[in-house]
């Protein structure tokens, strides 16, 4: 009976085949990424390295400036003028560490004292252009000289300019054969014209010159040359 023998042999080999066959591991679909495991981690560190960033760039910037309420010139002010109210006012601005402002609460104790240099309408004070000393100053004088229409040039001349007087001869004269008697000086303040157009400057000089200054002022020879600021 060899039938029921092979068929026995047969089913053997098919158990021992099962036996030794391991099941299929599963994989991921054809195309799809295997995902991987985020490390919690490395998200806190990048959002404390934004938050030091953040904490590094607001510290700079208020170190480097900051918001203050300070003086600002309201109107233009002459070099050795008295400071009045209406010459001042206060504004918020930020300020560079390090700048040398007046504080808005400072206002007040300004007025009545004189402006040192020339002060421009919304520029920021310091302290060192007002001082409560009046001009002029040490080794200078203030010569009133009286100017007509064309011994003065009509534009561009304000206070705080450089000049020059020089004395000219009397109307229909040659020129000097030498040089001509000349001073140098500050406008210090322009007067108001007169009727005829002829108005008084004040000009700053050496004390040494305020003599010279003057007597030519009286001839009424002058003439009065813009020149550059000196460096």
């Amino acid at each position: 009976m060899p039938l029921p023998l092979l068929s026995r042999k047969k089913t053997d080999d098919e158990s021992s085949t099962s036996e030794k066959t391991p099941d299929p591991v599963p994989t991921a679909p054809s195309g799809t990424p295997v995902k991987r495991r985020r490390r919690p981690t490395m998200y806190a560190l990048g959002v404390a390295l934004l938050v030091v960033g953040a904490l590094g760039a607001w510290w700079i910037t208020e170190r480097l400036s900051t918001t203050s309420q300070v003086v600002v010139a309201a109107a233009n002010v002459p070099e050795g003028q008295v400071i009045t109210a209406e010459d001042l006012t206060t504004s918020d601005v930020n300020v560079p560490s390090g700048s040398a402002v007046i504080a808005g609460s400072d206002l007040d104790s300004l007025v009545g004292q004189h402006a040192t240099t020339s002060l421009e309408e919304g520029a920021l004070l310091s302290p060192s252009q007002i001082s409560a000393a009046a001009l002029p100053g040490e080794g200078t004088a203030i010569v009133g000289i009286k100017v007509v229409p064309g011994q003065i040039p009509i534009q561009n001349v304000d206070p705080g300019d450089a000049i020059q007087i020089v004395g000219t001869p009397k109307p229909g004269d040659d020129p000097p054969s030498g040089d001509a008697p000349v001073v140098t000086g500050t406008i210090q303040a322009l007067g108001e014209p007169s009727t005829d157009g002829s108005y008084v400057v004040d000009v700053r000089v050496s004390d040494d010159q305020a003599g010279t200054l003057t007597a030519m002022s009286a001839t009424g020879r002058i003439g009065v040359i813009l020149v550059p600021e000196e460096e």
